[in-house]
């Protein structure tokens, strides 16, 4: 299996983290997979979601939508090299900029020195078509879907689920707020 591979070089973005429609696909493609396949491909790409605050896209621009209206941006910039994309970045002295994609939704970008895919974009905080999750209970809810999409979330299931993440068992359904929340976003 194959999942972001189809971003072009130099992006650097994980639809994984950030992107709901991706999200929404990556579960339903996964959803009979074996439990070998689960463990070798699945669990190692939820792990690299990481532990801190996700900002999730939740618009309906698809990952190529978003790619090009950054390819327009590149090019009115005049951003296409490596060498121009840093310079360009060092004028902000913040480390980042903010752009504005064609559906009104904000994003930042940051350039990454030591990567092949030196331009790292990823959706604004709080702003027009984002949602916020914490890492940990996007892997969470993510896994969830994919191993027990139905009705009503069960705790051991919850904890089956943290447990193959390496993630430490909840205490009850009362502190999965944030867990159940990233289900439904996923759900709906």
């Amino acid at each position: 299996m194959s999942f972001g591979t189809d971003i072009p070089h130099p992006i650097n973005f994980n639809p994984l983290k950030h992107h709901l429609g991706y999200i929404r696909n990556f579960t339903s493609a996964t959803g009979s997979i074996s439990e070998n396949s689960l463990k070798r491909e699945i669990i190692p790409l939820l792990k690299h979601i990481g532990n801190s605050v996700a900002d999730i896209y939740t618009g309906e621009m698809s990952i190529p939508d978003i790619v090009s209206n950054l390819d327009k941006i590149i090019l009115k910039e005049k951003i296409s090299t490596r060498k121009r994309f840093a310079q360009w970045m060092e004028e902000t002295r913040s480390g980042y900029r903010k752009i504005t994609l064609s559906d009104e939704s904000g994003w930042v970008i940051k350039y990454l020195s030591g990567n092949k895919r030196y331009l790292h974009i990823f959706p604004g905080r709080n702003i027009h078509h984002t949602t916020r999750s914490r890492g940990n209970s996007l892997k969470t809810a993510i896994l969830y879907v994919i191993l027990f999409d139905k009705g009503d979330i069960v705790l051991s299931d919850l904890n089956t689920v943290r447990k193959m993440l390496s993630l430490s068992p909840l205490a009850g359904t009362g502190s999965a707020g944030s867990i159940i929340n990233c289900i439904r976003l996923i759900q709906d």
